[in-house]
């Protein structure tokens, strides 16, 4: 093909539709796709095609571009190219923002990307390393970026329109590569002086880094798509704008266009909850464990094709001994089993008797010879929770524990001098209760368990102290937009923030009444979206032969975990049950569908039992790394488990997903 009939061809497709070829806004700058082809050797390529320019050479591609206006004033783009010979393409197009001010402008891309990722440290994505960044699609929970300028109120969106349905296999994670996928990248960033650009890329390129290992950049990644002769490429991206008052509107605005964009519908179950329990109780056996004065279920650090036991106990996160205990309690007395009670009691005697440390704060990490130094609120806070849990249930067997409620009583009087004028309390301690880190992010966590110890010990010190922390909550962490530091192996921007804030709210709201409680209902729904907003709305692609291909796992209601920690697991707890509550506080029906969703789809999806084990090495053992996108912790990769996990609390999540009301009864029992 000559240059002539390739350029005429574009011009015929836009000369189409010249009369009605609608107009970007003023503030809008749409910028020339350019499609570059690999050359022969693989290391370089060469600029084939410039949109709105004479090409010097002979392409070898025709390009049709359409652009479409819609009621609601979006703009999309479809690209159709057709080649006349073999050839390795990659499309790259940019759109600027002239008004916006990048030094203010705050960017969102959903489940991976929150401002300016300035929580972040320097060797994970953000602009502390670059001001201009392109990411894969599959690491955003839609694929989707947004620029908002906090000055102005307005919001420019860039999203891919094509279903995501086909991967390949890359030959590379760095440099130049050929790969059949549909996978594309988006990116934000600087232009020129001050200005903002959103930019997208087909197939992915991952500019100046690429993310392929927890805490390495990587140098940059670039795709190029293997188009046969005649064969044709199709393309759709769409541009669009609005007005959101703040980035907490922004993030519901997205959030509900994405929901109504995707429409997710639940997963379905191949077995039945019941039938899930008795699965994941095998984790209860196989993974029994003692130490010199403790009995525990070993939670942590598994080799994933094995499962072998490692002798680690934790009592938060990661391991959960005191949530699982009292699930196998609760579960022993439901089928009126004596092996289950028999084995949660002789794992709860141990840890009432020998459990605290001098100072009284629970022990959180055993195994060998480890020394603690170092304690956090977040484990403190779990530990508690379930402790108070715990005593509920033997309380209504009859059966108390005079000192162990001594003990939480002081731990957590402790707990609350910790607290400072603000309501925040620090991240991490020592044995002393000496902050080591003085982060508060993760203070909501303390909300719960002092909720419930407020009316199971009819201690109005403890609601006081809930309520200052939702101060701190609301002021610092929701008013701000700012969901940071409850990943206990990360301190970044994270889903798990957002989602312990909405829970944290519903129980404060459980406490309350009259105008607070609605108040509590709109900051819980306000720290709900911020929470969904790293749960995927769509199923992203897996690469023939891999792991996840076969066990065609649909990634909706799979939530993304952080910034630093890129993959999806099953973390979800209470947080679906308080999505249905403020369902039917607020009417917003997407919450309720999202829980069915999110529930059904990590139910048993990647749940290990006989003829479906997943890779994993026992049955019950719900694996934690699900590897979706091109990330790992340093093993195996996109498609596939990593190659080890912890497990304790994956089967905690899951039993509680389950076992919805826990907490409103517990309210009920002791109210005020």
């Amino acid at each position: 093909m000559n240059k002539t009939l390739g350029t005429a061809i574009f011009l015929i497709g836009i000369s189409a539709c010249k009369n009605a070829t609608p107009v970007l806004p003023e503030n809008l700058v749409e910028h020339p796709m350019q499609i570059s082809v690999l050359n022969d050797n693989g290391n370089n390529e060469t600029v084939i095609f410039t949109e709105n320019t004479d090409n010097d050479q002979d392409s070898g591609i025709s390009v049709k571009k359409t652009i479409e206006k819609d009621e609601n004033g979006a703009f999309t783009y479809t690209y159709q190219m057709t080649a006349s010979r073999d050839m390795d393409i990659h499309l790259h197009k940019v759109w600027s923002v002239t008004d916006y001010s990048f030094d203010k402008a705050e960017f969102l891309l959903p489940g991976f990307w929150y401002k300016r990722n300035l929580r972040s440290p320097e060797n994970a994505p953000s602009f502390k390393t670059a001001h201009l960044w392109s990411f894969r699609e599959d690491r955003m929970s839609a694929p989707l970026a947004v620029v908002h300028d906090p000055t102005s109120k307005g919001w420019v969106r860039l999203e891919r329109m094509d279903v995501l349905a086909q991967e390949g296999v890359p030959d590379a994670t760095g440099g130049k590569i050929k790969v059949r996928t549909d996978i594309g990248s988006l990116g934000i960033g600087k232009m020129g002086d001050d200005q903002v650009q959103l930019n997208a890329g087909f197939p992915f390129e991952e500019v100046p880094k690429s993310y392929q290992s927890k805490l390495k950049l990587n140098p940059t990644w670039k795709a190029f798509y293997p188009i046969k002769k005649g064969e044709t490429l199709t393309v759709r991206w769409k541009v669009s704008q609005g007005m959101a008052n703040d980035f907490t509107a922004l993030v519901a605005q997205t959030w509900e266009t994405a929901f109504d964009k995707y429409r997710p519908a639940p997963v379905a179950n191949k077995k039945k909850d019941p039938e899930i329990k008795e699965i994941l109780s095998n984790y209860f056996y196989e993974s029994y464990a003692e130490t010199k004065d403790l009995k525990g279920f070993s939670g942590l650090w598994f080799n994933t094709s094995t499962c072998e036991t490692t002798g680690v106990l934790s009592i938060g996160f990661c391991g959960k001994i005191f949530a699982n205990a009292y699930n196998l309690l609760e579960y022993g007395h439901q089928l009126n089993n004596p092996e289950h009670i028999a084995l949660a009691r002789k794992i709860l005697d141990s840890y009432y008797e020998n459990g605290f440390t001098k100072t009284g704060l629970i022990r959180e990490l055993v195994y060998g010879s480890n020394a603690e130094d170092v304690y956090t609120l977040r484990k403190q806070s779990e530990g508690l929770k379930n402790l108070l849990f715990l005593l509920d249930f033997d309380k209504r067997q009859g059966i108390r524990h005079p000192q162990l409620e001594t003990g939480i009583v002081s731990l957590m009087h402790q707990i609350a001098q910790m607290q400072e004028a603000d309501g925040g309390l620090p991240r991490k301690f020592d044995m002393d209760y000496k902050a080591i880190d003085n982060s508060k992010g993760s203070t909501q966590s303390i909300i719960t368990p002092m909720v419930m110890a407020s009316r199971y010990f009819k201690e109005p010190k403890f609601l006081e102290v809930a309520i200052n922390a939702g101060r701190y909550a609301k002021e610092n962490i929701i008013d701000k937009a700012d969901y940071f530091s409850s990943t206990l192996d990360a301190n970044c921007e994270d889903k798990e923030a957002a989602a312990i804030a909405a829970v944290s709210f519903y129980h404060l709201a459980l406490a309350s009444k009259g105008e607070q409680y609605d108040r509590y209902v709109e900051l819980a729904k306000k720290a709900a979206y911020f929470g969904l907003s790293w749960y995927y709305l769509y199923d992203v692609p897996f690469a023939e032969g891999s792991l996840l291909k076969e066990v065609d796992l649909k990634t909706r209601g799979w939530g993304n975990v952080s910034t630093e920690n890129n993959h999806i697991d099953v973390w979800a707890f209470d947080f679906p049950h308080v999505l249905q509550w403020l369902s039917q506080m607020t009417g917003e029906e997407r919450f309720a569908q999202m829980s069915e969703v999110i529930t059904s789809s990590i139910k048993d999806q990647m749940l290990p039992y006989e003829g479906h084990m997943v890779g994993v090495g026992k049955k019950g053992y719900m694996p934690e790394i699900i590897q979706h996108t091109v990330w790992d912790y340093g093993a195996n990769g996109k498609g596939y488990l990593n190659s080890h996990m912890s497990v304790g609390w994956t089967v905690a999540s899951i039993w509680e997903v389950l076992t919805p009301g826990r907490f409103g009864h517990f309210m009920e029992t002791y109210p005020e």
